[in-house]
């Protein structure tokens, strides 16, 4: 399966996802035919292809402060 986004500028009728996809929306398609083999081309006047979503940051590391009164050499 893949992502792809509606940006025709209205909504899609899309007999194979058996429902209507609206401007701008993203939704989950099949890559391949029913026979299990043909790609599917979605057109790219109409579609978008949508990449995976980033992997969020990692939390930078704090910096941990030298306890009062000691000094740094």
């Amino acid at each position: 399966m893949s992502q792809v986004r509606n940006v025709s500028g209205g909504p899609l009728d899309v007999p194979l996802l058996d429902r209507v996809v609206e401007d701008g929306e993203t939704v989950d398609v099949p890559d391949v035919q029913a026979d299990g083999e043909s790609p599917i081309v979605w057109p790219p006047d109409k579609w978008q292809p949508v990449g995976a979503p980033a992997p969020p940051p990692e939390p930078a590391a704090e910096a941990v402060p030298e306890p009062a009164g000691e000094a740094a050499e």
